[in-house]
């Protein structure tokens, strides 16, 4: 056996060596940010400063935001949404969160994937996966719907869907890159309605909370799990 192991080692260097550089690159995210930026982001105005304060460099900023706060539990996804469409208008703000949080949560699903539940634990605590692991055997329209309306817990989501084998890489790129539009692009607005005063984003905000109630009540188990979202992050 050891020489087996010594054996792989040898011929898979390069592999291990990525592994372990972007393990250790995402301990040191979770170090740094998950104590700086959740004492500091407590509103869109906070996340506004704080964006702004890189210059040229903001629009970056908020990408790499959107990355990490997939990856990290303690950052608030809706304050950054919000703050991204506050920031940079509806349609630039829905293009950095979007593309950030997919970007984040595909680098999840593949370090889940690969490396199973002892990598989840490192960022998600045991007893809050062991209240979802039920969920994934409720069907992958079901977990769709959970990516698609607001207060399900969907970066725990992307853990969970990580962990399991019966949900493919292909299927859930599908799940994310369609179900993430709406929520997405609905928050930007909402975070440009309030910079412009502008009715028209607002309500247009308002008509996504509308036909998430609806589907809610279509879906009342949607609703259980969603009241549920204190488990997450």
């Amino acid at each position: 056996m050891a020489w087996f192991k010594d054996r792989y080692i040898k011929h898979h260097k390069l592999k291990l060596a990525i592994y372990f550089w972007a393990f250790a690159f995402l301990v040191w995210l979770v170090l740094y940010f998950g104590t700086t930026l959740s004492a500091v982001f407590t509103s869109p105005e906070d996340v506004r400063a704080w964006v702004l304060s890189y210059g040229r460099a903001a629009p970056l900023v908020l990408f790499l935001l959107q990355v990490v706060q997939v990856i990290i539990a303690p950052l608030n996804n809706f304050l950054i949404n919000v703050a991204g469409g506050y920031i940079f208008g509806p349609w630039a703000g829905f293009v950095y969160n979007y593309t950030g949080w997919v970007i984040g949560a595909l680098i999840v699903f593949l370090f889940t994937r690969k490396f199973g539940r002892g990598f989840v634990n490192l960022f998600i605590k045991e007893e809050k996966l062991a209240q979802y692991d039920a969920l994934l055997a409720k069907g992958t329209y079901l977990v769709f719907f959970l990516f698609l309306v607001p207060g399900p817990p969907d970066d725990l989501l992307v853990y969970l869907v990580g962990l399991s084998r019966s949900i493919s890489a292909k299927t859930f790129l599908w799940m994310i890159l369609i179900g993430k539009i709406p929520g997405k692009l609905a928050t930007s607005f909402l975070g440009a309605g309030v910079a412009e005063h502008s009715m028209v984003s607002l309500a247009l905000y308002g008509v996504f909370i509308v036909v998430s109630l609806v589907i809610f009540w279509l879906k009342p188990e949607l609703w259980s799990m969603g009241k549920q979202k204190h488990l997450s992050k």
